[in-house]
């Protein structure tokens, strides 16, 4: 069956880069320590992923145990054949539900782990950003001029360089009026790349800290098909909803009433929703 495919570069205005060990704004930690505390977490959720995966395949093998157990039964001629082939109908029930439960916390963990990578990315990536601009790069001191060039390299496809310049600007300049626009700019800069994990983490700072901005229905937009890029639709379901209610005069909002379509279509379908 085709999935559905709705284009992730619909309307729009890596564990990232390497950590470096280069020197932090004031105030951070020790980078070192912090960097190898979070790959420690990391290790960690890879390893519980891996055990629950494990236990996910063991009960798919005691299923497949009972069903041959009763393939065998049934070529038996028996007078009790009936009420054996119930108890192990029985049995292959609860090992069935049991399994069907396993699958629902594999996939939760699965999603809460490629949440906290992408938390991870942008921080470590973040952090980098305090650190002098590569060869080459160059850091207006005038907040306008370096506005300005956050805008220039994020239309030029450069979306490292835009970050790196549109966080010293919310950094330099936190009260500033373009201050919500720039976070858009880390979020899209993730989204034109398809990181949509990372992506998500930077637009939800619009919802947090930017609630009354104009930049809201593009982030609320863009988190709903980054989750459905990442088949979390009803996380999708939770953001396109939101938008089409608060803001149906959005330019998104034609838009969301599709996928939201296609989600409700295909919801049970694991190809297109995990």
């Amino acid at each position: 069956m085709t999935v559905p495919y709705v284009d992730p570069k619909a309307p729009l205005c890596a564990l990232g880069a390497a950590f470096l060990a280069a020197v932090l704004l004031a105030g951070c930690w020790t980078t070192k320590d912090q960097g190898d505390a979070l790959r420690r977490d990391v290790d960690e959720f890879k390893k519980q992923l891996h055990r629950d995966i494990n236990s996910s395949n063991q009960e798919r093998k005691k299923l497949q145990e009972v069903m041959e157990q009763a393939t065998v039964l049934l070529t038996r001629n028996s007078a009790d054949v009936g009420a054996q082939v119930d108890r192990i109908q029985a049995k292959a029930d609860r090992v069935g539900g049991q399994l069907e439960e396993q699958q629902k916390k594999l996939d939760e963990l699965g999603q809460q782990f490629t949440e906290f990578k992408a938390k991870v990315e942008v921080k470590l990536e973040g952090l980098a950003g305090g650190a002098p601009p590569e060869k080459g790069g160059d850091t207006p001191t005038d907040k306008d001029e370096l506005y300005r060039l956050a805008q220039t390299k994020l239309a030029q496809g450069d979306h490292k360089e835009a970050r790196r310049l549109a966080r010293h600007f919310i950094s330099t300049f936190p009260t500033d009026g373009r201050a919500h626009t720039a976070q858009l700019m880390l979020g899209d800069s993730y989204y034109m790349e398809q990181k949509f994990a990372p992506a998500i983490v930077e637009y939800k700072e619009i919802l947090e800290k930017h609630k009354k901005s104009p930049a809201v229905p593009d982030a609320l937009y863009k988190i709903g098909m980054s989750f459905y890029q990442l088949k979390f639709c009803a996380d999708a379901e939770v953001f396109l909803s939101q938008l089409i209610k608060k803001h149906r005069r959005s330019k998104y909002a034609v838009q969301s009433k599709k996928v939201l379509g296609v989600i409700r279509k295909f919801k049970r379908d694991k190809k297109v929703c995990r």
